[in-house]
């Protein structure tokens, strides 16, 4: 888990508790720096300003197959594995500068103000799921998708019972995307992997075809090419058609590099 600080976070503030990790050294009086949302929320409140747009990364992430845990195991059970599931999703959301929108049953939608935060939380997931099945933990493989994008945040409901909402087409893409890639895999459309490239590289270099041009629902308009990251042991051929080899970012010439700034 990170415990670096957050150095690439912007300079959004709120009066709540921070993560230790996502805290910068300020000037005594000055406001403490946190992610986007929990501030918004409570600057709504007090000065109604939204609706407002920002640039967000996004990340869903459910539990694979979780209907079959429903019905193999008593409901107090599965209720215990999707309890532990989120604790940990969130912890390492925490970690990494992020934080939790929405639980959404076996699943939750994340955010970031870095991509490159987000991309680490995102492997730190899978990875720390892993290591709890490597000693003897439940069994859980998970799905991640990301993307990053213009963002809508405004309030929804009504007077009595109100939310933040997050809209626009980046959020409904990584929701589609989520149920396309391989249980234990990690998905992204092509110009997250292009910004990675330059904002985590150590990261982009994971990044494998998935599908060029695919069909996405919502999306049918576009030519949508995502990549992923493949589940731990597998060889990398893409689960969309095991005929065609997958080839490692480095050999794709359609995945052109950012120019440096």
């Amino acid at each position: 888990m990170n415990t670096q600080p957050c150095k690439e976070v912007d300079a959004w503030t709120c009066r709540q508790a921070v993560h230790p990790s996502c805290s910068h050294e300020v000037a005594s009086g000055q406001p403490q720096v946190h992610t986007f949302l929990p501030g918004l929320a409570e600057d709504y409140l007090e000065q109604h300003t939204l609706p407002t747009s920002r640039e967000l990364t996004l990340v869903f992430v459910d539990i694979a197959d979780s209907t079959s845990l429903l019905f193999q195991h008593s409901p107090a059970h599965a209720l215990a594995v999707v309890q532990r599931f989120s604790a940990l999703v969130t912890d390492i959301a925490l970690a990494h500068c992020g934080d939790v929108k929405d639980y959404e049953g076996d699943g939750a939608l994340l955010y970031f103000g870095s991509l490159a935060q987000a991309a680490r939380a995102a492997l730190a997931i899978r990875d720390a799921l892993l290591a709890e099945q490597q000693t003897g933990g439940r069994t859980v493989k998970v799905r991640v998708s990301l993307n990053v994008g213009e963002v809508v945040i405004g309030v929804i409901g009504s007077v009595q019972r109100r939310a933040v909402t997050l809209l626009g087409p980046s959020v409904h893409l990584a929701a589609r995307l989520l149920k396309e890639v391989a249980p234990g895999g990690i998905i992204a459309p092509q110009h997250v992997v292009v910004r990675l490239q330059h904002e985590a590289p150590e990261i982009a270099h994971h990044f494998q075809l998935w599908g060029s041009c695919m069909v996405v629902r919502g999306f049918e308009e576009e030519c949508v090419t995502a990549y992923h990251i493949p589940p731990h042991g597998d060889a990398g051929a893409s689960a969309r058609d095991a005929d065609e080899p997958s080839p490692s970012l480095a050999t794709l010439p359609l995945m052109p590099h950012l120019p440096e700034s």
